[in-house]
């Protein structure tokens, strides 16, 4: 099985940094459910035009913009997230959960973002578990001391980050894995481009469109076509060791 260890790593670490962000261009075709100013946008990107996106607001100091070059990003691993807004941010300069053993890191917060958007029931709607949702999703990703949207949720009790991260820690590491696979960010491409990372005047969280969230109900093609590659490249790497 020696053969083994030496290819998984090499393959499991080519997955993670090849799960980084890609260009594309997103066009946003629908402002479908309006919660409190954010909420779900139908879109779809320019490499598959066929296939609709149900995404959200993931931060709230930007306003949406169509069609706009974007980085999908897909937070497996935090190489994975560089390219996103808020995914080089440390985790003390988040204004909540930022400390102490409940601290979450910037890959948690989307994974966790990504969650919280499974969990919006418009069948009735908008309800005021949607409005706490959202302002869920914006309290994981508030930074700079910001405290413009309550602790947690509109009722100021964290109630639904705390269902997030319970939900997160229940979770086996393949079937978080799994679920990872499935969350996209659509990153404005400028953002990247910015590396003035200050806390006081960093513009990294300002320059750019709204950034986008949502869960595909299975992986992506590009994510299948990774894990493909990755598959094979431990294969190869068995036919050498034997040969």
């Amino acid at each position: 099985m020696k053969w083994f260890s030496k290819a998984a790593v090499g393959g499991l670490l080519w997955l993670t940094f090849s799960a980084a962000a890609f260009g594309d261009t997103l066009f946003v075709t629908g402002y479908t459910e309006d919660v409190i100013d954010g909420g779900q946008f139908s879109a779809y990107l320019a490499s598959n035009p066929m296939q609709t996106l149900l995404i959200y607001c993931a931060d709230y100091r930007n306003e949406e913009g169509s069609p706009e070059t974007v980085n999908v990003s897909t937070p497996l691993s935090v190489a994975a997230i560089a390219d996103t807004r808020y995914g080089t941010t440390p985790t003390a300069n988040f204004s909540f959960f930022n400390t102490g053993a409940g601290a979450l890191s910037a890959l948690d917060r989307y994974v966790l973002a990504g969650w919280l958007t499974t969990q919006f029931d418009f069948t009735s709607g908008v309800t005021t578990s949607d409005d706490q949702i959202q302002n869920s999703i914006w309290t994981l990703l508030s930074t700079n001391g910001t405290s413009e949207f309550p602790f947690g949720d509109g009722l100021g009790t964290g109630t639904w980050i705390t269902q997030a991260a319970t939900w997160e820690s229940s979770r086996s590491v393949s079937a978080l894995t799994t679920f990872e696979s499935t969350v996209h960010v659509y990153t404005s491409t400028t953002v990247a481009l910015d590396n003035d990372l200050t806390q006081d005047a960093g513009s990294r969280y300002t320059v750019g469109i709204q950034e986008f969230i949502g869960v595909s109900s299975v992986p992506e093609p590009a994510t299948f076509a990774m894990l493909g590659a990755g598959l094979l490249a431990l294969g190869l790497c068995r036919k050498r060791t034997k040969a």
